[in-house]
């Protein structure tokens, strides 16, 4: 499916353009700031989107133009309250200098493993291999049964910033509490691609946590989009009775089975 070009990158690139463009009409800090800032935030969503979201390219070059036209607005402002500092008809005070924003530097995603391992929490990252992925799955249950657990399977990726709020917010003891007899099994939908999207693990957002039938194939879903923040007190709960079938009024519906 081709990716739909996110409208805030699109947003930053024309506001980059007309703060440059402005400059000289002391419009460069006012249009360019919220191309930086709008920029920043479509990098943002177009990281957590999993390729399903394109338009990087303008969210960078409305973040470069609009910052190239702040920095200008400030040069001039600068060189206005010098040139009245000398001049001998000057007031005795200076004219305050507006402080330029720079735009903030990309978040790097740190590893998925929390501070500290995982606690109590039984945690299997898959990858593909010779072994399908509904066989690995259905080898997991298998598994998990014996030792007395429920498996919970959560679709993550390497560029998926939520997954890794998640994973930290395992370390408390509400998480460690209720996920105390869980499998928490890692489903990397980039590596596994069209084999996971085949069995309704890829959704149009990440993460998501799903319970399997015996045959290894989802047959309920519920969306990170459950909580508001990524913490434990607010993400313990919503699992807890997902996890015992009392989740009934969603959010986000789940879409269906596998396909």
């Amino acid at each position: 499916m081709q990716p739909t070009t996110d409208s805030k990158a699109v947003v930053s690139l024309v506001l980059g353009i007309l703060a440059l463009l402005g400059t000289f009409c002391w419009l460069g800090l006012p249009l360019g700031l919220p191309a930086v800032i709008l920029g920043a935030l479509a990098h943002r969503d177009i990281t957590r989107s999993s390729g399903m979201s394109g338009g990087r390219g303008m969210a960078t070059a409305g973040i470069i133009l609009g910052s190239i036209g702040s920095l200008l607005f400030v040069g001039g402002m600068g060189f206005m309250v010098f040139a009245l500092i000398k001049s001998p008809s000057a007031a005795s005070a200076p004219l305050p200098t507006p402080a330029a924003t720079a735009p903030l530097p990309a978040a790097t995603t740190p590893p998925l493993m929390p501070p500290g391992g995982w606690g109590r929490i039984h945690v299997v990252d898959l990858h593909p291999g010779a072994t399908p992925l509904r066989q690995q799955l259905a080898d997991e249950l298998r598994s998990a049964k014996t030792a007395g657990e429920t498996v919970l399977v959560e679709t993550v990726s390497t560029s998926c910033a939520a997954c890794v709020e998640i994973a930290r917010a395992t370390r408390d003891a509400p998480m460690q509490a209720v996920l105390a007899t869980v499998r928490l099994v890692h489903v990397d939908v980039t590596e596994f691609g069209s084999e996971a999207a085949k069995m309704g693990l890829r959704e149009t957002a990440l993460p998501w946590f799903y319970l399997l039938d015996a045959r290894g194939d989802p047959r309920d879903g519920v969306s990170a989009d459950e909580w508001d923040d990524n913490d434990a007190t607010e993400i313990a709960p919503v699992l807890d009775d997902f996890l015992h079938g009392r989740l009934r009024s969603r959010r986000r519906a789940w879409r269906g089975t596998a396909l």
